[in-house]
């Protein structure tokens, strides 16, 4: 089982391949930190995107997922509750906790104040970060020391591209299979 790599520099990794394995070029560029009792995501790629029409930068924005964008999930150990967070391109947000395949988790904590930036350059080649804080995912019991990690991406609306570090990418699309998420990787 591979592992998805979290530093205290930035270790780039890509998704190259969507899911039924045929190569993405460029591919997306993504990267897990730790600064300052946050846990950082990255993502990046050289291509031009589709981004949700409603998207206000910086802002919680419900249904990301059906243009284009990067997502990241976090698991307990244990695979058995996780947060999904969707980061539009432009810094827009989504993310629910939940305790099971899409089973919604009303006794999780409210989601703290997250930082979310991102950039659409002129050419349509793109950026975006998102802060979520340690200590949130520790309340969730998913410390990044001891959890399994996923990093993923939506592409080329409404013709889909799935791309994710999921080690089951067996029949149609579903990003929602925290047992098949590798464990983290603390550099």
């Amino acid at each position: 089982m591979s592992r998805v790599k979290i530093g205290t520099c930035s270790p780039e990794q890509e998704l190259a391949r969507e899911w039924y394995g045929r190569l993405v070029e460029p591919p997306v560029r993504y990267a897990f930190t730790l600064e300052n009792g946050n846990l950082v995501f990255t993502a990046a790629q050289d291509r031009a995107v589709s981004i949700h029409p409603t998207a206000k930068p910086g802002e919680f924005t419900e249904e990301l997922w059906k243009y284009d964008t990067a997502e990241f999930f976090v698991a307990n150990a244990e695979a058995t509750r996780y947060l999904e967070f969707n980061l539009c391109p432009n810094g827009a947000w989504w993310a629910c906790v939940f305790t099971g395949p899409r089973v919604k988790d009303d006794t999780a904590p409210p989601m703290p104040a997250v930082k979310t930036r991102g950039c659409i350059r002129a050419d349509g080649t793109w950026e975006c970060r998102a802060e979520l804080p340690v200590a949130y995912l520790e309340a969730l019991g998913m410390p990044p020391a001891n959890c399994r990690l996923a990093a993923a991406a939506i592409q080329n609306s409404p013709d889909y591209l799935y791309l994710t570090t999921s080690e089951d990418q067996s029949g149609e699309p579903d990003f929602h299979r925290p047992a098949s998420w590798p464990p983290a990787q603390l550099l």
